[in-house]
């Protein structure tokens, strides 16, 4: 029988920010697949990519997916201190997002209905939430960092003219971080395990 994650929004009164709070690892591996969760140690064998001083992180269908691109983050950027996090899907998450937050131990601060700040590890995280659909939004997004994405790869076949698109709004020097495609795109690839990937193509890739 597989395994099931299984998300129930309920009402979380933003707290404030509190640099000091922890995420509870328990916690975090409840909300993972244990597979994800035992593969993160793979992220500490890549070797250290350099990165933008506060840069803009864009996941497009994130889903309620907030603790995956987290750890990402602290673990591959271990001295960053400041990230602006743009999630993108048809659908609200927001508010199964500062549920899960809530749930492992994070406390948050409101700045406006799709805006939260909150400190993950000491790392300042800007997050805004825009609801749409990312092929009829991406011409008006504005440039980002790096660009994250998670099993994303049945919607994109049907727009093949996406990852270029993404390859075109990604900064120089930008990071791309995918479970799937992107090979044909100039990056300086990193070497990176394929267990991260349930497809088996992961790619970490710089745009130079």
């Amino acid at each position: 029988m597989g395994f099931i994650i299984s998300y129930e929004e309920r009402s979380v009164k933003a707290k404030g920010l509190n640099k000091l709070a922890k995420p509870d690892q328990e916690k975090i591996q409840q909300y993972l697949f244990p597979d994800e969760y035992q593969n993160l140690p793979l992220l500490t064998e890549i070797p250290r990519i350099e990165y933008p001083e506060n840069p803009i992180l864009f996941y497009p269908g994130c889903g309620a997916d907030i603790l995956l691109p987290l750890k990402y983050v602290e673990i591959l950027f271990p001295r960053l201190r400041n990230v602006t996090l743009i999630f993108n899907d048809t659908d609200n998450n927001l508010g199964i997002i500062k549920t899960i937050l809530d749930e492992v131990g994070i406390s948050f601060k409101e700045k406006k209905k799709n805006l939260l700040q909150f400190y993950w590890n000491g790392i300042l995280v800007h997050l805004k939430f825009i609801q749409g659909n990312v092929f009829q939004i991406i011409i008006d997004l504005l440039p980002f960092d790096i660009y994250f994405e998670r099993a994303f790869r049945i919607m994109k076949d049907e727009h093949p003219e996406y990852e270029n698109q993404i390859y075109q709004k990604l900064n120089s020097n930008g990071i791309l971080i995918s479970d799937s495609g992107f090979q044909h795109l100039p990056l300086e690839k990193v070497d990176v395990s394929q267990e991260l990937s349930a497809y088996k193509e992961m790619i970490i890739g710089v745009k130079k």
